[in-house]
């Protein structure tokens, strides 16, 4: 099981990624088109569990909005077998490890693939317009997972990449970078135009109740 962590540094400044990679080598799997289903299997006390389900929607619709044929879909039944779990997890569950900060696993590795935890020892708010150096922000952390998700690894090239090994807590980063965007429609097949038009006027509709 190849899971892929970020951390946070001992200054409290930059989350940094456990993996250390020479130039951008890709993970080989990849989900196949079509539905990907997903269940928010346990909340924080940070904040409200509607703010949580938002941050978890955005984020992969950040990702969603530049596929074709890829679908999000949020599974309510617990019962029910999902692709992958997002979950807030004890201290324990990271081995004790205080600065970490989140992970994800890769996929193509069984039962366990997109699976994303997050280590709800931190003190967690909804988006950057929130965040400190003692709080990160949910929502762009939970994007750079979920690229994780999908099978992108770090990119140590572009530092305005959401997928950088490193997220300074002093800046505010939300957005896919170019090098995020090419690399995931080489994965998977890229957003039509019709479907960049109504995407549009959807944003539209949408933006208001965003957080970043």
């Amino acid at each position: 099981m190849k899971p892929v962590s970020c951390e946070i540094s001992a200054m409290v400044q930059n989350i940094k990624a456990v993996e250390n990679i020479e130039g951008i080598e890709e993970w080989p799997h990849s989900w196949p088109e079509g539905e990907i289903s997903y269940r928010l299997n346990s909340f924080s006390d940070d904040l409200k569990k509607k703010w949580q389900t938002r941050a978890v929607t955005v984020a992969l619709r950040t990702w969603q909005l530049r596929l074709g044929k890829i679908k999000f879909r949020r599974e309510r039944n617990p019962d029910t077998s999902v692709d992958f779990d997002v979950s807030f997890e004890d201290l324990a569950h990271f081995d004790g490890k205080k600065g970490v900060l989140a992970h994800a696993i890769f996929p193509g590795q069984g039962k366990p693939s997109g699976d994303c935890h997050i280590n709800d020892e931190w003190d967690w708010v909804a988006g950057t317009a929130f965040q400190k150096l003692s709080k990160p922000p949910l929502v762009p952390i939970l994007i750079h997972e979920f690229g994780h998700s999908l099978g992108l690894r770090h990119d140590p090239i572009d530092p305005n990449s959401i997928m950088y090994p490193s997220f300074d807590l002093g800046k505010k980063k939300y957005k896919l970078g170019p090098n995020d965007i090419t690399r995931i429609q080489e994965r998977y097949t890229p957003r039509t135009l019709p479907q960049r038009i109504l995407d549009m006027f959807a944003l539209r509709r949408l933006h208001s109740r965003d957080f970043r």
